[in-house]
């Protein structure tokens, strides 16, 4: 794709309530045009810290012949549109430490062992993308953990999210005026010089170290790199006007409640992948935040609730909030389905939409068989997938990664501890 100051499809897009205008073929696009034939891949992926109760989220019956789980019950209009992975994980334990792993299978102390450390799925996906889009990706939080971060740079290193969709919808929309811009070309400029000062110093040291100090070296010279490319493509985007909304401009989100924020961040979610202002999202809950959540019927912790002891009332008090992030999920399907690209197809036909947890259940503190769906993708769904387990070893979740990646125009066979790919899904 290329960033020429002729019209690009992007241009066009306006996201009002999530319409996207068709396109008439114009001679001026003509260099769009095989982007409107095939319309870019997406990715996103929603990540819940402490799990589902296995219960009430996974079918009792395999294949597409299944009764909708007491859960996925939001989801029953979209059956056709999505699949249910049960046998998945990444053969790991910790508990509510691992839950940040969702989407590497990797833990961070054994990152050694990989040629690209830790990283995870999304970040994976959007070094594929670079500089195509105005972010690479976008990480997003909803009452984030700073020490529970789900999304992984090839350093070993976790991505802070946005934590609050007013920052989001500035850095998808907000304009800037000359001065603006002027401010933030000398800004980038003197990082970049900052960064020339810091390699320069390191590289004069490099051939002096000792060996059991060159790997935090080389750590520290991809960390330099990893910044540069940030500087990079903040300079190439620089002067590239961002999309207009008619949507209007989230305010005070911080003292809202879950129930008030979680659907703006899926709007937005929405609206930055029709934009195309970056084909990679995702969007991670860890607590409730104020008021639990200001979902009805809840009135204890979510973390002392999901050690509900099998108490059957705790049970119910915790699928209400379990049963908000489906819901809102099942809404965020709605929109993409909605959403029409310009050659016709749904925008939930080119976005692989996961929703997951890095946790099975919260009541053991398990991390085995993963609750995990997928919509859209262009994918074969309607059905319930289970993976038997090999003696004590379940089927890598990063097997699904594998898949998805490949459907994103990667050529790889392998991603972290996969063992192959879900070729189920390929109808």
């Amino acid at each position: 794709m290329t960033h020429s100051s002729s019209p690009s499809r992007r241009r066009f897009l306006r996201g009002a309530g999530g319409a996207a205008l068709a396109l008439p073929m114009l001679e001026s696009l003509a260099a769009d045009a095989q982007e409107i034939e095939h319309p870019p891949m997406r990715m996103a992926f929603t990540g819940i810290f402490y799990g589902f109760i296995p219960e009430y989220f996974f079918p009792t019956e395999t294949g597409s012949d299944y009764a909708m789980p007491r859960l996925l019950q939001p989801m029953e209009r979209h059956r056709q549109d999505f699949s249910i992975f049960s046998g998945l994980d990444h053969n790991l334990g910790g508990g509510h430490d691992a839950t940040k792993y969702f989407l590497t299978g990797i833990p961070v102390h054994h990152a050694k062992g990989y040629s690209e450390a830790n990283i995870s799925v999304d970040q994976k996906a959007a070094s594929h993308v670079g500089s195509a889009t105005r972010y690479p990706s976008l990480v997003l939080g909803c009452h984030s953990n700073s020490s529970n971060h789900i999304s992984w740079t090839k350093n070993g290193a976790q991505v802070r999210p946005i934590s609050e969709p007013e920052a989001l919808y500035r850095a998808l929309f907000q304009k800037t005026n000359s001065e603006q811009l002027s401010t933030r070309r000398r800004n980038l400029q003197e990082r970049q010089s900052i960064l020339d000062l810091v390699r320069e110093q390191a590289q004069s040291i490099e051939g002096k170290v000792a060996n059991a100090d060159r790997e935090k070296l080389d750590q520290y010279f991809t960390s330099v790199r990893e910044l540069e490319q940030k500087i990079e493509q903040s300079n190439i985007w620089l002067d590239t006007p961002k999309p207009s909304t008619d949507y209007p401009e989230p305010k005070g989100t911080g003292g809202m409640t879950l129930v008030e924020k979680a659907p703006i961040y899926y709007d937005l979610m929405a609206l930055a992948l029709q934009t195309d202002s970056t084909r990679v999202i995702t969007l991670s809950f860890h607590e409730l935040g104020k008021d639990s959540g200001g979902i009805a019927g809840v009135n204890s912790g979510y973390h002392s609730l999901s050690h509900h002891g099998k108490v059957r009332e705790a049970m119910d008090e915790l699928a209400l909030i379990e049963g908000f992030f489906v819901e809102q999920y099942a809404r965020f399907i709605d929109k993409l389905k909605d959403i029409r690209e310009p050659n016709g197809q749904s925008l939930l036909e080119n976005t692989m939409a996961v929703l997951g947890s890095g946790m099975s259940n919260g009541n053991s503190h398990s991390n085995r068989d993963l609750p995990t769906l997928l919509a859209g993708g262009g994918f074969a769904h309607g059905e319930h997938h289970h993976f038997a387990r090999s003696g004590r070893s379940s089927v890598p979740l990063c097997n699904l990664y594998v898949t998805m990646l490949q459907r994103f125009g990667m050529e790889i066979d392998a991603f972290n501890t996969s063992n192959g790919n879900l070729s189920e899904l390929l109808g």
